[in-house]
């Protein structure tokens, strides 16, 4: 696999939509994602979102993300978010980014944003 030059996922939820349809597509999303051939260089994961980084170890959705990385996808979950859900201790994939991290990749990559 290889990574789409300058392009960076950026998601603000952990489900796109509402309720159990929002899980199944988060899910499904990242899933068609993984088996791409060209994958993003990086995926950011702010507000509710960063709840995918810090699932339980046998979420499918933390699983495929850990996938992602394992094939050269740079996760970042937003550090504030960490802090605001208590959950920076419980950051399974990736690792916490700050504000500059995440202003520099949508300012130099193409972004698309969920």
């Amino acid at each position: 696999m290889q990574n789409t030059l300058n392009k960076t996922v950026f998601i603000k939820s952990d489900k796109i939509g509402e309720g159990e349809l929002g899980l199944m597509l988060t899910k499904g999303f990242l899933t068609a994602m993984s088996q791409q051939e060209n994958l993003p260089e990086q995926i950011i994961l702010v507000n509710s979102a960063i709840l995918l980084a810090t699932a339980n170890e046998n979420d499918e959705v933390l699983a495929i993300l850990k996938d992602l990385e394992k094939k050269g996808v740079e996760i970042y979950s937003c550090g504030t978010c960490l802090d605001f859900y208590v959950k920076r201790d419980d950051l399974k994939v990736g690792k916490a980014g700050n504000a500059n991290d995440i202003i520099n990749a949508l300012l130099n990559t193409n972004t698309v944003s969920l």
